[in-house]
C-alpha cells in the first residue's frame, strides 16, 4: 500500500469514528457554554459577549465545516467536488469562522487587559457597547474580505476519480497561503499571547498594590479600590488564559504546516506527495 492511500486509509476512519463524537461533544459543550454566558450575571460582562460569540461561531462551524469535512473523508458524501457553487459557499465559510473565533478571542484578551489595567481612565475603556460594536465590525469586516473565495475557489482533480475543492491554482494559491500564514496561523495567537501575558501582569501589580495598601494609611487604601477585581472578573481571567493556551496548542501544528508549504512551494512534487499534503 502506497503513503498516500494508508494516509487515507487512516483520515477515513478518523474521520468516521471521531466526527460524530467530536461534533457531538463540541455541540453539548457549545450550549452548555452558552447557558452559563447568557446568565443574567454574566451576559452583561463584555468578556462574557466574547465568549458567547465565540461558542455561537464555534457551534456554527461544527455543522457547516467540520460535518461536512467528516462527510467528505469518512463516509465520501463530498457535494462540493461535484458542485462549484456549494465548494465556494463551502470554502467562504471555513475560511470567516475560524477568523471571526480567534478575532473575538482577541477582542475577550483585550477587554481583560483594560478591565485589569491600573489607569482608571483605560478601565472606563471597557465597555459592553464598545465590544458589542467592535464584534459587528470585525464580522463584517472578514466577510467582506473572504468574498474572493466565493469568485477564486475551483473544484481540481489531484489524481483518478480523486477531485477536491481547493484554491485556484497560481497566484491565488500563493496568496491564499501566505495570507493564512499570517492571519490565521501567526498572529492570532501572537495577539492573544500579547495581551493574555499583559492581563497576567497587571493582575499581580493589582494584587502587589492591595497588598502593599494593607499596611498604608487609610488615603491610600481608598486610592487602591480602583484595582479590585471581581471574582467573577477573576473568574473569566483564568477561562481566557486556558482557552488561549489550548488555541496556541492546537492551532501551533497548522502553522507549523503552513510554514512548511511556504519553504516547499518552488519543489516539484508528485501527485502522490499532493495528495498527502492535502490530507494533512
Amino acid at each position: 500500500m502506497s503513503s498516500s492511500a494508508l494516509l487515507f486509509s487512516i483520515q477515513r476512519n478518523i474521520f468516521r469514528f471521531g466526527g460524530p463524537i467530536l461534533i457531538g461533544i463540541g455541540s453539548v459543550s457549545c450550549i452548555l457554554n452558552l447557558m452559563v454566558f447568557t446568565k443574567d450575571t454574566l451576559r452583561k460582562n463584555p468578556c462574557s459577549i466574547c465568549f458567547i460569540g465565540v461558542n455561537i461561531i464555534n457551534f456554527i462551524f461544527f455543522y457547516l465545516s467540520l460535518l461536512l469535512t467528516t462527510l467528505s473523508s469518512g463516509y465520501d458524501i463530498d457535494p462540493s467536488t461535484s458542485n462549484i457553487v456549494f465548494c465556494r459557499f463551502h470554502f467562504y465559510m471555513a475560511l470567516v469562522l475560524p477568523c471571526l473565533q480567534a478575532s473575538y478571542m482577541i477582542l475577550a484578551s483585550i477587554d481583560r487587559t483594560l478591565i485589569t489595567s491600573p489607569n482608571a481612565g483605560t478601565r472606563k475603556l471597557g465597555t459592553r457597547r464598545l465590544i458589542s460594536t467592535s464584534m459587528i465590525g470585525i464580522a463584517l469586516i472578514w466577510m467582506v474580505l473572504h468574498i474572493h473565495a466565493l469568485i477564486f475557489m475551483q473544484i481540481i482533480q489531484y489524481g483518478p476519480n480523486y477531485f477536491v475543492c481547493y484554491y485556484q491554482p497560481g497566484a491565488y494559491t500563493t496568496f491564499m497561503n501566505y495570507f493564512s500564514l499570517v492571519m490565521t496561523g501567526c498572529l492570532p495567537p501572537l495577539l492573544m499571547g500579547i495581551f493574555g501575558f499583559w492581563t497576567v501582569k497587571n493582575v499581580r501589580q493589582v494584587r502587589r498594590t492591595r497588598h502593599h495598601s494593607g499596611s498604608m494609611n487609610t488615603v491610600v487604601t481608598v486610592v487602591s479600590r480602583q484595582y479590585t477585581l471581581h471574582s467573577k472578573d477573576q473568574q473569566l481571567i483564568r477561562m481566557l488564559i486556558v482557552d488561549i493556551i489550548t488555541y496556541m496548542i492546537c492551532k501551533s501544528p497548522v502553522t507549523i504546516f503552513l510554514i512548511y508549504q511556504q519553504i516547499t512551494q518552488y519543489k516539484e512534487k508528485s501527485a502522490e506527495e499532493q495528495i498527502i499534503e492535502q490530507s494533512i
